[in-house]
């Protein structure tokens, strides 16, 4: 095979060792380096003189420099877990912890030993399997788009509740395990406690009164439901769904089923998200306001 044969399907990036492999002489090189035929990106990596360096030709030369695996933030976009760029268009890059690799320009290195079967190719290049890629984002990622990642990962079924704790178990000395831990924690089943127990500290600070938790609403005899937290006085009911709560098909039916029998007795329910409590906690205690002070005017 020709040089720029193995050259084109890699955005026109192509490494030393395939150059000498096609039969192309160190000299040779050297030479086509010096007349800009080839274009030199870091050790060891060209690019086809004159053409484009585009992300996808960054993402082979950082690959072909690292002999590494494509994951973190940049798998994050190849796998559309997440659109936005981040650290400046970076490229991250998997090695192993034992290799010694020098970063090119431009990338940045994550050392950790990855399992058989962790690695999958797209458009020829190796990257970090889905799973593997959201793990590694909940690590990295800030607290709050951490759990928000983690909602939508177990929406879209990247992930499963047990996902992180068997990661916590299998690489226990990896940077950001004490984020994955508490993630873990909302993600298991005493997660919607968690998220009961966050809005009755909001409630306290706030100084609101008149509320009950796990309040039994009963009709006819029969058991309605156990409302979060419940204003009697006032009837209203607050709900709080806990992380990934939609994942759970039967709890989502049973929880509606006993909001429209809530609302027939002449209840009002407000709902609020795990992400609601912790990103605007503002937003929650003056909704319940509001409909306390409705309540006490009607």
């Amino acid at each position: 095979m020709q040089w720029w044969e193995v050259a084109r399907p890699q955005a026109g990036v192509i490494s030393h060792a395939q150059l000498r492999r096609c039969g192309v002489s160190a000299s040779t090189v050297a030479r086509m380096t010096a007349s800009g035929e080839l274009t030199r990106l870091s050790r060891g990596v060209h690019v086809l003189g004159g053409a484009p360096l585009t992300w996808q030709a960054r993402l082979w030369a950082a690959v072909l420099a690292t002999d590494g695996v494509l994951g973190s933030f940049t798998a994050g976009r190849l796998w559309g877990v997440r659109d936005d760029p981040a650290d400046g268009d970076a490229v991250h890059v998997v090695v192993p912890g034992d290799r010694h690799v020098v970063a090119p320009q431009g990338v940045r290195l994550r050392r950790h030993d990855l399992l058989a079967g962790q690695t999958r190719i797209r458009s020829g290049l190796p990257v970090l399997d889905r799973r593997g890629t959201v793990v590694a984002l909940l690590r990295e990622l800030p607290f709050t788009q951490a759990t928000r990642l983690a909602d939508r990962a177990l929406q879209r079924g990247w992930i499963e509740r047990s996902t992180c704790t068997a990661a916590l178990t299998r690489e226990p000395r990896i940077r950001g395990n004490p984020q994955l831990r508490r993630i873990a924690a909302q993600l298991a089943d005493g997660a919607a406690a968690e998220s009961e127990r966050v809005l009755h500290r909001l409630l306290r600070r706030a100084g609101i009164r008149g509320w009950t938790p796990n309040q039994e609403v009963w009709h006819a005899g029969e058991l309605l439901g156990v409302v979060d937290v419940a204003f009697p006085l006032h009837r209203l009911a607050v709900e709080v769904d806990g992380m990934a709560y939609h994942v759970d098909v039967d709890r989502f039916r049973r929880d509606r089923s006993r909001q429209n029998g809530l609302v027939a007795l002449g209840w009002t329910v407000l709902r609020f998200t795990w992400a609601d409590l912790t990103e605007r906690p503002g937003y929650v205690i003056a909704s319940i306001r509001a409909m306390l002070t409705r309540s006490a005017v009607g």
